[in-house]
């Protein structure tokens, strides 16, 4: 297939480094069915498209074919008028029909090609109902949106795209795991997948792992793709349900050298001082380094060794430290309980901090904002309060989260409970009417006295510099010398003479030159001199 002439490019693509999505999207493009490339390039496409006829004889499909079935003829002629693949798919699914349809064989009827020939019973239970998901499909009830759902199942470590599948099946029918041996992979391996390539690389460059998943995240792809075996294809791995297998050696009695060994390669860890040493080769003899090379021997130095080592290093094994914690963990009691996420994680945070600093119950707040009385709150504090007032769609998400658990009082407060500190402000502020013109008035009134004393020393300032203008001498005398020397040059000194002037004219004197490398500034200055 990898040679076949009406497809070798797009292999040729592929190895190019651009990604199957838009290998994909260039056969569709050509008029040629994407689905070729997941077919295996080292078999003909004849061989591999090619139905085997002695097979038990199939029933006879009936049915009209499926781009003539009422149901779905519409959209078959949406693809004969030109439209890609993605609007008819988008289309289906808006119309509430699965848009997997389109991958179908059009020649055949829909009903012969969904038959199975042994369908097992599904004994599992539904997955809206499975105990390991419910909470999330309650939570498309309450109203959350599909991303918000996604993202709390990534933030509890869960597959987001267990929401795509049917909730009223089991998962075990859906995932279809198989205990058989899976088939040959002849897929990319994953670490030499163009799409997740450099993630492998950011490894091997000594990248922590947390950091390679952040990145996956931000790029919107599955964070979990790490925890699959980089020698197998993501395909393969997907379809068999395989993980990373772990290579361990057979447990036996380890040997007491092997026990002293073990307790010699325990690593020394140590506390380090962040500087910027200087290569020996660039230290001159008339330096300071120079001149105490080797002046001081540690060993000379009085200091208790023992205090020295146990304040700068550790020799204790960081897995018993785990071990410990975890044994510690589940002799406490049971583990506390994740908050339920309805509005924005990092928004959430940012008013917990906010909060926690205030040290007050939320409904006294909301007392104190609803009567208008600023408290000992300044205004910072009275701004970063009305920054955390619940928008109008996280007031929706809020009332439709508690009416959902308002069955009962003991479960409403079991929800209010699941809420961050946040969210518990924004449900106690959503009584309050008018919240954010109350606040507004509440920061009026405590910066009222500040604003006030500013205008009112700008105001002095303002009138005592008017004072001293009316009331200047030497400032009278030289606008009457400007006023006189200016009428004698107009008119010289007769006629109709001109008795004010305004104060822009002050910027013109520089421009009247009586005699070159002179102005009529300098004449005014040397006439009040003298005058």
């Amino acid at each position: 297939l990898k040679e076949d002439p009406e497809y070798v490019k797009y292999f040729k693509m592929l190895k190019m480094g651009l990604p199957m999505g838009a290998v994909q999207n260039a056969l569709q493009r050509d008029g040629k069915d994407p689905s070729i490339m997941d077919l295996d390039p080292e078999k003909s496409l004849k061989s591999q498209l090619k139905k085997d006829d002695d097979d038990d004889e199939e029933e006879e499909d009936t049915g009209p074919p499926l781009k003539e079935d009422p149901e779905y003829e519409k959209y078959f002629k949406m693809l004969k008028m030109g439209l890609p693949m993605g609007a008819v798919q988008n289309a289906l699914q808006r119309d509430g029909k699965d848009p997997g349809i389109m991958d179908l064989d059009p020649e055949k009827s829909l009903k012969s090609q969904l038959k199975k020939e042994e369908e097992e019973e599904d004994t599992g239970p539904p997955l809206k109902d499975d105990p390991e998901y419910t909470k999330y499909f309650k939570m498309l009830k309450m109203g959350l949106p599909m991303g918000a759902v996604q993202n709390a199942l990534l933030r509890d470590g869960k597959d987001p795209g267990i929401m795509d599948l049917d909730p009223e099946k089991s998962l075990k029918s859906q995932l279809n795991k198989d205990d058989d041996e899976p088939g040959e992979d002849m897929g990319v391996p994953l670490k030499d997948d163009p799409e997740y390539t450099k993630y492998f690389k950011m490894l091997k460059m000594g990248l922590p792992m947390g950091a390679v998943q952040n990145a996956l995240l931000r790029d919107g792809k599955d964070p979990t793709i790490m925890d699959l075996d980089p020698e197998k294809s993501v395909e393969f791995q997907r379809n068999s349900g395989g993980k990373k297998k772990k290579k361990g050696k057979k447990k036996g009695k380890k040997t007491k050298a092997e026990k002293e060994k073990k307790e010699k390669k325990l690593k020394v860890r140590r506390k380090k001082l962040f500087w910027n040493p200087i290569d020996e080769g660039k230290i001159k003899k008339h330096s300071i380094w120079y001149k105490v090379k080797g002046a001081v021997d540690m060993g000379k130095l009085k200091y208790d060794a023992s205090e020295f080592d146990s304040l700068f290093t550790d020799t204790s094994n960081p897995a018993d430290k785990k071990k410990k914690v975890g044994a510690g963990d589940s002799s406490s009691g049971p583990k506390q309980k994740k908050s339920t996420q309805v509005i924005d994680g990092k928004r959430g945070m940012n008013g917990g901090i906010i909060l926690a600093r205030l040290k007050m119950e939320y409904s006294v707040i909301a007392n104190m904002v609803d009567n208008m009385d600023s408290g000992k709150f300044d205004a910072t504090q009275l701004r970063a309060l009305q920054e955390f007032l619940p928008t109008d769609e996280e007031h929706q998400g809020l009332d439709s989260y508690i009416k959902s658990a308002s069955t009962s009082e003991e479960k409403k407060k079991e929800a209010m409970d699941d809420l961050c500190a946040c969210e518990k402000y924004m449900v106690a502020m959503m009584v309050v009417s008018e919240s954010a013109s109350k606040f507004d008035c509440m920061l009026f009134q405590s910066q009222f006295e500040c604003s006030l004393k500013e205008i009112v020393d700008e105001i002095i300032k303002l009138s005592n510099a008017c004072k001293e203008v009316r009331t200047s001498s030497r400032l009278q005398k030289l606008m009457a010398v400007i006023l006189t020397l200016g009428n004698h040059i107009n008119t010289g000194g007769t006629g109709n003479l001109a008795s004010g002037f305004s104060l822009d004219a002050l910027l013109k004197l520089d421009e009247v030159s009586p005699i070159p490398c002179t102005s009529l500034f300098t004449v005014i200055r040397m006439t009040v001199s003298y005058a």
